[in-house]
């Protein structure tokens, strides 16, 4: 009985100690938020795998639907043209201005399409990762889009430069554009991912087309699929 009386008084102060070694780099300023300073190791891995595990939980029970048609692909191109190519970059391109000011970086999408399943892609792509800049994309597209991004992604780590190029030329070429608009919760018949939605309509925001290969500007604009450098490593 002494030994656990011991044991937890230990626990009891090492936990109070912990806390207030927390509190005191918290109050003090001491740890540097910059974009330019990298996170403490153990703060890297802690966030990398809290959203890795995070991610494979929520993700475990959606299904995923038949993916890779030739038109779902190319709409796919299109949402990605517009909505991620300014942090992700295209097969073949170099990091854009604000992708290299970013951190954590945005991740490979090659690695992401290898690595990831195509539920975890959805997931991520639907309800974003906090303080990530990866936004939640599912408050104003459809699972459709979402779907089609998704497999658009699962092509990535076979795509080229001219693959990449050639598809989204399709897209603009077929009329397949950017489109998003208030998702209509409830009557969408596209597969569930069991978890509940927690976006609600903007009913000020309409349905918009864009041809494809006009970059949307975006304030944080991920669509980053699982995993960042550091925050968001997954496979």
């Amino acid at each position: 009985m002494k030994v656990w009386k011991t044991v937890l008084a230990t626990l009891a102060i090492s936990g109070l100690v912990i806390g207030l070694a927390a509190a005191g780099v918290i109050y003090s300023g001491a740890y540097n938020v910059a974009a330019t300073a990298k996170h403490w190791p153990i703060t890297r891995w802690v966030l990398a795998e809290a959203v890795h595990q995070s991610v494979e939980r929520r993700a475990a029970d959606i299904q995923a639907p038949e993916l890779g048609g030739q038109s779902q692909l190319l709409a796919g191109a299109a949402n990605f043209d517009a909505m991620c190519s300014g942090c992700h970059e295209p097969p073949g391109a170099n990091p854009s201005v604000a992708a290299q000011g970013m951190y954590p970086r945005p991740p490979s999408l090659a690695e992401a399409g290898e690595h990831m399943s195509a539920s975890e892609i959805y997931w991520i792509l639907k309800h974003g990762i906090k303080a990530s800049g990866m936004p939640a994309w599912g408050g104003t597209h459809s699972d459709e889009d979402l779907w089609a991004m998704t497999a658009f992604v699962k092509q990535w780590p076979d795509m080229s430069k001219t693959d990449y190029d050639q598809m989204v030329a399709s897209a603009g070429a077929s009329g397949i554009g950017h489109h998003a608009g208030g998702h209509e919760h409830g009557h969408d018949d596209s597969p569930d991912d069991g978890h509940g939605d927690e976006h609600a309509d903007d009913p000020g925001e309409a349905d918009h087309h864009e041809p494809a290969g006009g970059n949307e500007a975006h304030p944080d604009g991920h669509d980053q699929p699982h995993a960042h450098d550091d925050a968001n490593a997954h496979g």
